[in-house]
Parts: C-alpha cells; sequence; structure tokens
C-alpha cells in the first residue's frame, strides 16, 4: 500500500511541479512583454489563473498525505494523557471531513457534466469549462483517499505513535 501512495504522490508532485512551471514561465513572458511593449499574451492571465486552481486542487492531496492540513491541536495538548479520547476525535474528523469530500466531489462532478454538456468553453484558451471543472472533484476525492489512508495509518500505526509522543514531550 505504501509503495502505490508513494508511486501517487510522486505522480501529482510531478504534474503540479510542471503547471508551476508553465504559470511561472506564461506569467514571467507576458510581464516582460507587456513592460517592454515588445508583445502581448492576452491568454496568460486566464491560462495562470486556471494552474493556479489546478496547483490548488492537486495540492489538497499532497497536504493530506503529509499531514499539512490546518488543525487544532487543542485536543491532544488537553487530553495528554487519554490517547482513546485523541483517537476518537481523530475518527469523527476523518468522517466529517469525507462526508464534506463526498458532497463536494458529487457537486463538482454535476457542475462538471452539465458544463461538458452544454459545450462551455474558457474564452481565450477554448478550454473546455468541464474539464477545468473536473479539478474539483479529482482534486477532493484524491484528498478524502488520502487523508483516510493516512488516519488509518496515524491510528493503527503504533511506531508513529510513538515518534509523535516523543515530538510532543521534547516541545
Amino acid at each position: 500500500m505504501k509503495k502505490v501512495v508513494d508511486n501517487v504522490v510522486r505522480i501529482v508532485q510531478a504534474i503540479s511541479v510542471a503547471i508551476m512551471s508553465v504559470m511561472v514561465i506564461v506569467v514571467f513572458l507576458a510581464t516582460v512583454g507587456r513592460y517592454t511593449h515588445l508583445f502581448s499574451i492576452p491568454w496568460s492571465e486566464e491560462c495562470s489563473r486556471y494552474c493556479m486552481i489546478a496547483i490548488v486542487y492537486l495540492g489538497l492531496m499532497l497536504a493530506s498525505v503529509s499531514d499539512g492540513h490546518f488543525i487544532v491541536e487543542i485536543i491532544p495538548m488537553i487530553f495528554r494523557k487519554r490517547p482513546g479520547v485523541i483517537k476518537a476525535v481523530s475518527v469523527v474528523v476523518t468522517v466529517l471531513v469525507d462526508i464534506f469530500a463526498v458532497f463536494l466531489a458529487y457537486y463538482g462532478w454535476t457542475v462538471c457534466a452539465k458544463m461538458l454538456t452544454l459545450g462551455k468553453q474558457s474564452p481565450m484558451l477554448r478550454l473546455p469549462l468541464g474539464c477545468v471543472y473536473l479539478l474539483i472533484p479529482v482534486g477532493v476525492a484524491l484528498m478524502a483517499v488520502f487523508y483516510t489512508i493516512r488516519s488509518v495509518q496515524k491510528l493503527t500505526n503504533k511506531e508513529l505513535t510513538d515518534q509523535e509522543e516523543g515530538k510532543e514531550e521534547i516541545e
């Protein structure tokens, strides 16, 4: 299982780096062209916007794998001596995140399907907007899957909890 997760993470990281590189290059060239009055790239703003959206939704998955999402640590601080409470809260949080992700993925897919059915396209790049909106359900579904995997690993892996407890004692 760890190899599959690591491979998916590497693929998503590579895609995110490629998209970020495209965004940086396009914005840089558009800025240089605009301020030197040599050329203009009329589609640069739209391209950079869609690149940023892709990075955000793919980044959801990467953050869930590395435990990079914002968390409230008051529960572990209060119930430090009672790991059962911490585990129960972790399960509840994971279930709530998954419910929200299913909700968002469902409605994201609904919007995506509607855009594809209507044949809507972006104004400058002429991309099908359904493909852009597809980033929402895909990114959120990946986040939910990998957040759940990470939560299960944290709950069942004794070595991980021992490492975290050692880290808390140092702090």
